[in-house]
């Protein structure tokens, strides 16, 4: 399973395309939402459009995905930050070579948590400090 996490405030063409690709490619996607109320299934990105999630980050099992994918997007990259769950599993993710992919500015999620020391990254203009 490929997982796409969606926080309040993701960055829409970051997260639907991958979305849209990976099925039409074949692949099993689902979305995971990523928010303080996990009752809330729907999350609206940076420019109001609200996606309707298959799961919430509880009911995903990280830790066995194909791909777990994290959309860039502000306020939402710092909301996927924040969840404690996720941490824990892109730490575990990262330190078994797991594939995680970042998208714009969510490479600084794994950058801040010193995950991407000896490895290559890109990300949005600006925020290549936090890759180190």
């Amino acid at each position: 399973m490929i997982y796409i996490l969606l926080a309040p405030g993701f960055e829409e063409i970051e997260a639907v395309t991958p979305v849209d690709i990976l099925r039409r490619a074949g692949f099993a996607v689902q979305t995971v939402a990523v928010q303080p109320d996990s009752q809330t299934m729907s999350v609206e990105g940076a420019h109001k459009l609200s996606i309707l999630c298959d799961l919430s980050i509880q009911e995903a099992n990280l830790m066995t995905a194909e791909l777990v994918v994290l959309p860039g997007g502000m306020p939402g990259t710092l909301n996927l930050e924040k969840d404690e769950h996720l941490r824990r599993a892109l730490a575990f993710r990262m330190e078994n070579n797991l594939p995680v992919a970042a998208i714009c500015a969510a490479p600084s999620i794994l950058g801040n948590m010193g995950l991407l020391n000896g490895r290559k990254a890109t990300c949005y203009p600006g925020l290549e400090e936090k890759l180190v």
